[in-house]
């Protein structure tokens, strides 16, 4: 029931990372308002993937114990979304320094890294000794934010479907045949590196 859950929530991450980094190249609100989103979805998300899996296994999510449990995985899902914020916001301006700019400067280059990076591939996978105009760097800018967006849900919802699932596996293994839970997955300590 469960086999190709991660790879599912991975696939709705990257869907809903891609567009909310689409919206992050809106010029001025646009940041703003895709991290607002994006963090209210990711959470949405998360805590959903968490009960239905444990609904799965046949837990209750509605009961306190799992509720502990599905807020930790949201939490930690909450503190690695904060990564994605400042590339986003690098990619962003970036995107509003080159537009309308018609050549190349040394200061465009230096206080934008991602643009000098972007122009110097493009040159690599250019005819040798072409010439990159700051135009068709432009026109790559929005597809890194995209990019950096779905790779960063993508991995955020896969790492917690996964998470979701090796849990309760455990939990479920342990009811079975009465055995503890082990002390990693009953204490916040399992926050800090993730599952046991």
């Amino acid at each position: 029931m469960l086999s190709r859950n991660t790879l599912t929530w991975r696939t709705a991450g990257a869907v809903e990372g891609g567009t909310m980094g689409l919206l992050a190249m809106v010029p001025v609100a646009g940041i703003p308002v895709a991290m607002t989103a994006d963090i209210l979805v990711i959470q949405v998300l998360s805590a959903s993937i968490a009960a239905r899996i444990a609904y799965s296994y046949g837990y209750d999510a509605k009961d306190p114990d799992e509720q502990l449990f599905i807020q930790r995985l949201v939490r930690r899902s909450f503190v690695a979304q904060a990564a994605k914020a400042e590339p986003l916001r690098e990619t962003a301006r970036a995107a509003s320094a080159v537009k309308g700019r018609v050549r190349w400067s040394e200061k465009l280059r230096h206080d934008h890294r991602l643009l000098a990076a972007l122009e110097k591939l493009m040159r690599q996978l250019g005819p040798a000794g072409s010439r990159v105009p700051v135009q068709n760097v432009a026109k790559v800018v929005p597809f890194v934010g995209v990019l950096i967006g779905a790779g960063m849900n993508s991995a955020v919802l896969g790492r917690v479907a996964a998470d979701a699932q090796r849990y309760c596996q455990t939990r479920f293994l342990c009811d079975k045949y009465g055995l503890p839970l082990p002390a990693a997955l009953t204490t916040d300590r399992a926050d800090a590196g993730g599952y046991a």
